[in-house]
């Protein structure tokens, strides 16, 4: 996970400054909330399908959404306009068009972390043994 979250912070850096130099930090912002609600999701439906936490490749998964949500700003930089059909990379233009920004971005991810932090919890509880049963010492909890 620390290799991950290197790589992870890195990357991000790096695409940030990208932005910047564009005066459109808004633009990662935008992108990178998406792609960690779209991660949540993915990870969430990974718990509820196969009855296990996601993959241990979080962090990879989000920042692959993040640079395909991006993916229409590297066409824009070589000519090409931004378009509807670009909302095919999660939604990249219309992103744009929520009401509050990039704060109600910021307050669905946080709710859909919520929300994955407490499945996970109640699945992590539903696998530990019951109380009142014997443990492996035999002793009677």
């Amino acid at each position: 996970m620390t290799i991950q979250l290197a790589l992870l912070l890195v990357v991000e850096v790096l695409l940030f400054l990208s932005y910047s130099v564009h005066d459109a930090r808004f633009h990662w912002a935008t992108h990178f909330l998406v792609a960690v609600i779209v991660a949540i999701i993915v990870m969430a439906i990974y718990l509820r399908v196969r009855k296990a936490p996601g993959p241990r490749f979080l962090l990879m998964l989000v920042l692959g959404l993040h640079v395909f949500a991006m993916a229409p700003d590297l066409l824009f930089r070589a000519g090409a306009p931004h378009a509807a059909w670009m909302d095919v990379f999660l939604g990249h233009v219309s992103a744009h068009y929520m009401p509050g920004g990039d704060t109600t971005w910021l307050v669905i991810a946080v709710t859909a972390i919520t929300g994955y932090v407490v499945a996970l919890t109640r699945w992590l509880r539903s696998q530990a043994p019951e109380a009142g049963t014997i443990d492996r010492g035999g002793v009677d909890r």
